[in-house]
């Protein structure tokens, strides 16, 4: 007979991997863009040009972008600085239906605009793919965003990372069935614990609910994610990597919200998401 725990687990998984699998189902589709990057990169004595980074990266982006299999607004590979032969540095990043390619005016304003925002900086220093938001996406579009990233390294060191693009208001009819099977006020948070999506409509994104519902980031010591994270990063496929979901636990809300509940925790496979309810 099972136990209840694995009862919880089992009435869990499906819409679990339903939240799940549309970020990871997009980070894969990323990652195939790994080889085809890291091949112009594996020579460190004969780096590209910008233009020729330009010209691999913008079939790829505009693939994924005008697929419709995700609502993708954004998409492209952002160097590390001096990789690129020609340029201290170089975004080839695309945006919206016509694929207009984002272009930041200033040299150093650029370089600085991008090298300190999460989306870049995670990946690059954890050779982990990451999922950044939701943040209001000042450099392109001003909408709350979701930027999923994966680094790319070639030669002995990483150049650089890819990525793709959505809103955060595209998130809600695809996610909210599973996570109202989960719970009726089921929460998708996060590393540091932010509303993305919420099935209760008094939590908006960005709400800080709930501080330390995601481990494998805060956490990086032990435990089956952060082994998982450790062995994605050796992998450019990233579904290589199987993934066993750690048992259900329990966190303290952040704020006015659920007082006097613990919140129920269901970490989301390697990424660093969560999905959180009140208990009872």
């Amino acid at each position: 007979m099972s136990s209840p725990a694995e009862l919880a687990a089992e009435r869990h998984a499906e819409p679990l991997a339903d939240v799940t699998g549309f970020f990871e189902e997009i980070l894969a589709e990323v990652a195939s863009w790994v080889p085809v990057l890291a091949e112009l990169f594996a020579d460190p004595a004969r780096p590209p040009g910008g233009k020729q980074v330009t010209t691999t990266m913008q079939p790829l982006a505009a693939a994924l972008v005008k697929r419709g299999e995700w609502p993708v607004v954004g998409a492209g590979f952002v160097a590390a600085d001096q990789v690129v032969a020609d340029a201290a540095w170089h975004m080839a990043w695309w945006q919206g239906e016509t694929m207009e390619r984002l272009v930041l005016p200033a040299l150093a304003s650029a370089s600085d605009a991008y090298m300190r925002r999460e989306w870049f900086t995670r990946p690059m220093a954890t050779g982990r793919p990451h999922v950044t938001g939701p943040y209001v996406d000042f450099l392109c579009t001003d909408e709350y965003t979701m930027t999923m990233t994966v680094p790319v390294a070639a030669g002995g060191r990483r150049v650089g990372v890819a990525g793709a693009d959505v809103f955060v208001e595209s998130l809600e009819p695809l996610l909210l069935p599973a996570l109202k099977k989960l719970h009726p006020a089921a929460s998708l948070v996060n590393h540091v614990g932010r509303v993305v999506v919420s099935a209760d409509a008094q939590l908006a994104a960005g709400t800080l609910l709930a501080p330390g519902a995601v481990q494998a980031l805060a956490d990086q010591q032990g435990g089956i994610a952060a082994q998982a994270l450790a062995a994605a990063e050796s992998s450019s496929d990233f579904e290589a990597v199987a993934y066993l979901p750690a048992a259900p636990r329990t966190v303290l809300p952040r704020g006015e919200h659920y007082p006097g509940f613990k919140l129920t925790v269901l970490e989301c496979g390697r990424l660093p998401l969560a999905v959180v309810y009140p208990e009872g």
